[in-house]
């Protein structure tokens, strides 16, 4: 078995019995995120099992934190459909390792992309819509990632994305639309839709075109996660969140001890 084989196992066993491990970017020699990207599609792979995605994700939209980071460009993960769930769902806590919460802004397909957009009107008018989210983030490693490698190898640290109602795309303005996340009525995070690449729509197009430009072909149905919006906040046993963005709409969920 290869490195990028046995990397992909030992974060699919990490996560399977919920028992945090080690870095594997020094242990299994990922040297570039090239390498931390094979790992990626190795552990999706298993956790597919022969199912298509339910949709993709981006990471480091912000500028501000890719120059931090020294980082060219977004990063990139896959979305499973099994961890799909709508507004007012009810998680079981004990299912995730450490979660903690991101708000962002999801899109769905309404038809096939197999060739590039040229705009965001281009965009909209091949989306059923847009919506507000919530991705549970849920690391493989003890203390979260100590490495752009590790986070991309465990496929940005995604454990379930959950979504609120589908709006039509150019019903809202998503330059600069103030969001907020609530755990139990408080506020804990809160930020602004532009800070995904200047506007969630072009962090969709970009994305969109990074696959159809590599040979990938997005489905009609997939979904889109755009980037966090705000700081990642934990979550406890017994919390309800709650996620309000103005005209978009809202969401909210729970997590059972």
């Amino acid at each position: 078995m290869s490195n990028i084989e046995q990397a992909a196992q030992a974060l699919l066993d990490a996560r399977a019995s919920h028992t945090p491990r080690g870095p594997v970017a020094s242990e299994y020699a990922l040297t570039d995120l090239a390498s931390a990207y094979a790992v990626q599609h190795a552990l999706i792979s298993r956790q597919l099992q022969g199912e298509r995605p339910g949709g993709y994700k981006l990471g480091l939209t912000d500028a501000r934190a890719r120059q931090a980071l020294g980082v060219a460009e977004p990063l990139r993960g896959v979305l499973l459909t099994a961890n799909e769930y709508q507004t007012g769902t009810t998680l079981m806590h004990a299912d995730f390792i450490a979660p903690r919460l991101e708000i962002e802004v999801a899109m769905r397909l309404s038809r096939d992309i197999e060739d590039p957009l040229a705009d965001r009107a281009d965009l909209i008018a091949a989306l059923e819509g847009v919506m507000p989210a919530l991705e549970v983030c849920d690391s493989a490693f003890e203390g979260w990632p100590k490495s752009l490698a590790d986070a991309v190898a465990d496929n940005l640290s995604f454990g379930a994305h959950i979504l609120g109602q589908c709006v039509a795309a150019d019903s809202v303005q998503l330059d600069d639309l103030p969001v907020a996340l609530k755990l139990n009525g408080e506020q804990v995070a809160s930020g602004n839709t532009g800070s995904s690449m200047g506007n969630p729509l072009d962090a969709a197009l970009w994305l969109i075109n990074q696959m159809v430009t590599a040979g990938q072909q997005l489905r009609s149905g997939d979904v889109i996660m755009t980037g966090a919006l705000a700081g990642m906040q934990p979550v406890a046993a017994g919390d309800l969140a709650e996620v309000e963005m103005g005209a978009l709409g809202s969401l909210s969920c729970r997590f059972s001890g």
